[in-house]
This record gives C-alpha cells, sequence and structure tokens, in this order.
C-alpha cells in the first residue's frame, strides 16, 4: 500500500476512534447523531470516515474499500487466524451445538458456505459426536480450499470435503452459514432457491443484524478490510420464511460488534445468530 493510502488509513481510524469515544460519553450520542443526519455535516462526516460508514449496498462499500484494501478476504493471514479462533468453542457456537447435537446423527451433509479452510469442523467435532457417515463439505475462495485440502490430507481427515459447486448445497441436511451470511451478494436466501432441493435446515451464525434497513459498511480488522451487509433482522426472517422455512431460534453472538459512527440503527451491539428448519411440503 503506498504511503498516502497508509496514512488515509490511519487518519480513519484515528477518526471513528475519536468520534466512537466522543459518541459513548454522556450525551455523546445527542451530538454526534445529529452531525451524521445533518445534510450540511453529514457529507463532511463521511469524507473523513472514508468506508467506516453507511453504504447503500455491497457494490459501493467494496467500491470505497478497495483503494485502502491490503487484502481482503484471501489475504494472507486470514487462514491462520479463523484458524487459530476455532481452536475453542465462541459463545455463539454453544447454540449450533444444541441444535446440532441431536439430529446429526441421521444427517448425511453438512454443506459449510465460507467455511476458509474448515476450521469450524474441526472445531465441532471436538464436541459434537460427527457419525462416520457424515460429509461436511466447504465451499469457500480457492485459495482456502486449496489451503484445506492440504490440512485435511495432513490430519488424515476424510469426512472435510471442498467444493466451488454451490449446487452441492442441493439437499444437504444443514446449510451452515457461520460468519458469512453478510458477505453475499445476491444474499443467501436467492441463492437457497436456485437449488434443486432446499437444505432441510439452515443455522446462521455470528452475522451483524440490524434495526434499521438493509445497508452495508466495511470492517476493519487491522491488515484486513471486509466489505459486508448488513441486513435488517426483521426482512431477513420474511425473507426465509417466503422460501418455505420456519424460525425455530434466535440469539445473539456477543463475541462480535459493529458500531458506525452516529448510525445507532446501523450498528450491531453484537452480532446474531438465527436456526431455520425446512416447513414440510403439503
Amino acid at each position: 500500500m503506498a504511503i498516502l493510502q497508509r496514512l488515509r488509513v490511519k487518519q480513519i481510524r484515528f477518526t471513528a476512534r475519536l468520534l466512537g469515544a466522543v459518541e459513548a460519553l454522556p450525551g455523546g450520542g445527542r451530538l454526534m447523531q445529529p452531525l451524521a443526519n445533518w445534510p450540511i455535516t453529514a457529507p463532511v462526516l463521511n469524507a473523513i470516515l472514508g468506508y467506516q460508514r453507511v453504504f447503500d449496498d455491497l457494490p459501493q462499500a467494496l467500491a470505497a474499500a478497495e483503494p485502502y484494501f491490503g487484502g481482503g478476504h484471501d489475504a494472507p493471514g486470514v487462514g491462520a487466524l479463523h484458524l487459530g479462533l476455532s481452536q475453542s468453542p465462541r459463545p455463539s457456537d454453544y447454540a449450533a451445538f444444541y441444535h446440532i447435537q441431536g439430529p446429526v446423527s441421521r444427517w448425511f451433509k453438512i454443506f459449510d458456505l465460507g467455511g476458509n479452510v474448515g476450521n469450524l469442523f474441526y472445531c465441532y467435532k471436538r464436541y459434537l459426536h460427527l457419525p462416520p457417515h457424515l460429509v461436511w463439505q466447504v465451499y469457500d475462495l480457492p485459495k482456502w480450499m486449496e489451503e484445506g485440502r492440504r490440512l485435511a490430507a495432513e490430519n488424515g481427515e476424510r469426512q472435510l470435503q471442498f467444493t466451488r459447486n454451490w449446487e452441492d448445497a442441493s439437499g444437504a441436511d444443514l446449510l451452515l452459514v457461520s460468519g458469512s451470511l453478510h458477505f453475499f451478494d445476491p444474499p443467501v436466501y436467492h441463492m437457497v432457491t436456485e437449488l434443486r432441493e432446499k437444505p432441510a435446515h439452515i443455522l446462521i451464525n455470528r452475522s451483524p443484524l440490524i434495526d434499521g434497513p438493509t445497508k452495508a459498511t466495511v470492517r476493519d480488522d487491522g491488515f484486513f478490510r471486509t466489505a459486508r451487509v448488513l441486513h435488517n433482522r426483521g426482512e431477513l426472517i420474511a425473507a426465509f420464511e417466503t422460501i418455505g422455512y420456519a424460525l425455530i431460534d434466535s440469539w445473539q453472538a456477543p463475541e462480535l460488534s459493529l458500531r458506525i459512527v452516529g448510525k445507532p440503527e446501523f450498528s450491531a451491539a453484537s452480532y446474531s445468530g438465527l436456526y431455520f428448519r425446512l416447513k414440510p411440503q403439503n
């Protein structure tokens, strides 16, 4: 990244932290929210916050972050980061365990959308009894699938497979969308309608669901930045219900949060999880 770009990233981060600290002060919200929405000050605030603001959609967020990427989903170290995080469950994983542990003995395929190198497989198999006939299939970028296959071969893991064919999710017992729902455009519920046979269960975890209208933003994780959709919670649930699913459970993922300065309606104090079951066909 060029010197000016690095300086711009530092300025954006400093500004976001500073304004976030002001907003967190008693009465700070009453100051920042008008500034973020007033037609005169909002463009100025957006300019100095750069990519750390609200965008209308994912392509806009991607375009805003691209000059400062220094690596996105395929940045060096992302695979190691996710694998390291999976060494032990995070709080929201226990809700997933609760819903998977009973029926998993009868399942034949878990399709892990955005599963990186198979990190959740390595974590979940230590806490769930995965039957030997079960296939855990990961869909992700070619770079991470190649690394995932290498790790699986080193560990002698035959249940773990990798694919770039979305149609392989057709008829899966579980579509697992952990930490990845917000990266897809078109949205996952549209993708599911393209399948010949819908998955019987869908488990979404660690996604920033908000109360405001669906928008997008960019999360800065230090050495990489990723654009993401901020789905309106009610609209997302309704969309899955429309394509034939019933919401069984929802929970908070307190290990992750996302705050946008002056925009509480587009912020997530904690990420969320949802569990859906396909309704019986009449």
